[in-house]
């Protein structure tokens, strides 16, 4: 989120923070909000509209960040920096665009065999939330 950008530059004390004036892409509400001085004014109209308290402002920003955080989740788990197994791009990048329809309410859930006993998981929880799931088994057999 945008918002969260700000917060992080002021929080660095680094400068090129601004105040800037944008507006809600659907009630055009005016709202002037610290923005990042390199920021256009289609960002600072996204974050007008992020941060603006109309229904339609809030249900967006609410699936925006879900999107976000789903998209992180992926990367924590399947990605390059996951320790535990290896997946290929490919199935990360598969992951990755079913975010989009997971979070919007097309689908329910997507469930990937990745191989080695490695599958990826997306499903919509209950209370509407988008739940990762790395799952791995480790099946052992021996014969006498």
């Amino acid at each position: 989120m945008l918002y969260q950008q700000v917060e992080k530059r002021e929080n660095e004390s680094c400068g090129g923070v601004v105040t800037a004036t944008g507006s809600c892409k659907f009630c055009g509400q005016a709202a002037t909000r610290k923005a990042l001085e390199e920021w256009g004014r289609e960002d600072i109209d996204e974050l007008a509209t992020e941060t603006c308290e109309c229904l339609d402002a809030r249900i967006y920003a609410h699936k925006k960040g879900q999107k976000e955080r789903t998209n992180d989740r992926i990367d924590l788990l399947f990605g390059k920096d996951n320790k535990i197994v290896t997946v290929p791009d490919a199935a990360v990048e598969l992951l990755h665009k079913a975010v989009y329809p997971i979070c919007e309410g097309f689908i329910k859930s997507i469930a990937i065999d990745i191989g080695n006993g490695v599958k990826g998981k997306m499903t919509v929880t209950s209370k509407g939330n988008a739940k990762v799931e790395r799952i791995k088994t480790n099946t052992s057999t021996y014969e006498a």
